[in-house]
């Protein structure tokens, strides 16, 4: 994203305000899809990332297999916008969560979700399939890869039937603890090669794995490399972030979104303050080797030191040059928490359209 054109965008407007630079998402839309065709494996974006249905489009229009989502409340959203193939990639525990999920199962074509635990399997209604979540790194959801995993799917294919499981499912997660590009590549193979591994050993035993599905932007670049993966799952790839560019994942010039705030005070020369504070840049650093909150956009001199609700403090080593009423852009720390903070978004592109694209995925539930 170029600093002065997202400044152009938002120059009559108040703010914060977050932009999207569609030219460079469209390059990320490419890219990734050429990605999964020379690996050969289906491409299932993370919808959790734009929360737009305007994007959810374009990712199908550049072959997508269908979409991943974290929420019911994303599901509904793409299920009402035509998108007919889905994975909720979060255990939907609870009878409301089960009542919805069975009331979406009618909208669409296709319907999976991932669990690990079989007595959760069981209460998910017959019409959707279910993958097995596998711990590969993370230590988050899932059991962990080889026999634990295989002992766990073959009760669980006693209980639902071979025709209902269609797989199993990692999130390699533990990528975004990476300090190197090394040490991101072996976060890589733990998702890649424990997951096939598991697949082989169930396979042995005569269960079938018809999807062998791994997950991250920072791992998904990698894919080419290994054998038996069948699908990846990437997000935040479709807008890049400040914690993507310190992995190594994704190109400064290539992140689409960022967050337009303007200097409120200057209390120091070393030292000012813009008016976006955690309500509209996210305070998420998933990220274990970034600092700070974000990247200033042509200003590599600052830092964005720290965050409160409404004010971010921008930090120098000498001066920052900047007065109360000058803006910068910010790249997010993280895209999907601070896409979340936004109602709509504001689009530009070299064409010279600028329009108001709403987050309509946008919430928790």
């Amino acid at each position: 994203m170029d600093a002065e054109r997202a400044l152009a965008a938002a120059a009559d407007l108040e703010t914060p305000v977050a932009v999207r630079d569609d030219d460079a998402m469209e390059r990320n839309l490419r890219r990734m899809a050429a990605l999964g065709a020379r690996a050969g494996v289906r491409l299932r974006p993370h919808g959790k990332t734009h929360k737009s249905t305007a994007v959810a489009r374009r990712q199908l229009e550049h072959g997508a297999a269908g979409l991943t989502v974290a929420t019911l409340q994303e599901a509904e959203v793409f299920a009402g916008a035509g998108v007919r193939d889905l994975l909720i990639a979060h255990p939907p525990a609870g009878r409301a969560k089960l009542s919805r999920l069975a009331h979406l199962a009618a909208q669409v074509e296709r319907l999976a979700v991932s669990v690990d635990d079989i007595d959760l399997a069981e209460a998910v209604p017959a019409a959707v399939e279910i993958l097995w979540e596998v711990d590969t790194g993370l230590h988050r959801v899932g059991t962990p890869a080889g026999e634990a995993t295989v002992a766990a799917v073959r009760r669980l294919v006693a209980t639902i039937g071979q025709d209902r499981f269609r797989g199993l499912l990692t999130h390699g997660g533990h990528a975004y603890r990476a300090a190197d590009e090394s040490e991101r590549r072996a976060a890589a193979a733990d998702e890649s090669e424990g997951l096939e591994a598991t697949a082989g050993r169930l396979r042995a035993v005569g269960i079938e794995v018809r999807e062998v599905s791994v997950g991250s932007t920072p791992t998904a670049g990698y894919a080419p490399e290994f054998e038996g993966i069948t699908e990846i799952r990437p997000g935040t790839y479709v807008y890049g972030d400040a914690g993507q560019v310190r992995l190594g994942s994704h190109a400064l010039e290539d992140c689409a979104l960022a967050v337009v705030a303007t200097v409120v005070s200057a209390p120091a020369p070393d030292r000012c303050v813009v008016d976006a504070g955690s309500k509209s840049l996210s305070a998420d650093r998933i990220v274990a080797a970034m600092e700070g909150f974000g990247i200033v956009l042509g200003r590599p001199d600052l830092k964005v030191a720290r965050l409160s609700e409404e004010h971010t403090a921008l930090t120098a080593e000498v001066a920052t040059g900047l007065e109360v009423g000058d803006r910068v852009a910010i790249i997010p720390a993280h895209a999907c928490t601070t896409v979340n903070l936004h109602p709509y978004l504001l689009t530009f592109a070299t064409t010279g359209t600028v329009s108001w694209e709403p987050v309509a995925a946008r919430g928790w539930r």
